[in-house]
């Protein structure tokens, strides 16, 4: 039975309930149908096309801990047919946060009308600020040719 998410916002809460009970098949509704996903996990390389998406997380799911998922500071943009939710996730395990994490999920909406996920990007969030780290440099410390080096992503 095939499922038929009528917004990319409860594609997303599937999403994330699946990952929660780790649901595979509900994991395999939310994601879109065809070899033009990608997924990319906190601290690992890209992984394309559904088969080795879904592999990934059922990788995942064998031995995981229960974890619940708030997910908080939601931006929700997109245009026509594609949504991209930028999401805090806060993981937790036994009601204690013990990770927060800053993830894209994009969505797209098929022929039928159905929402489904076609790209998640989570990654950890800095512990610290970067406002803090330079407070500890004595840039006097340098020559005048020093320039701060470009922020590359």
């Amino acid at each position: 039975m095939s499922i038929k998410f009528e917004s990319p916002e409860a594609a997303e809460l599937a999403f994330y309930h699946a990952i929660e009970t780790a649901d595979i098949r509900l994991l395999g509704e939310v994601w879109a149908s065809h070899d033009g996903v990608v997924c990319i996990h906190p601290g690992c390389g890209r992984i394309e096309g559904r088969r080795a998406v879904l592999e990934s997380f059922a990788d995942l799911f064998v031995d995981a801990p229960i974890i619940q998922f708030a997910i908080t500071d939601a931006v929700h943009s997109g245009f026509g047919a594609v949504a991209i939710h930028t999401v805090r996730e806060e993981v937790q395990m036994d009601g204690q946060v013990i990770s927060s994490m800053v993830a894209t999920n994009v969505f797209q909406r098929s022929d039928t009308g159905a929402w489904c996920m076609v790209l998640h990007h989570s990654s950890h969030e800095p512990d610290m600020h970067m406002d803090e780290f330079f407070d500890d440099i004595d840039f006097d410390d340098f020559d005048e040719e020093f320039e701060v080096p470009p922020v590359l992503h």
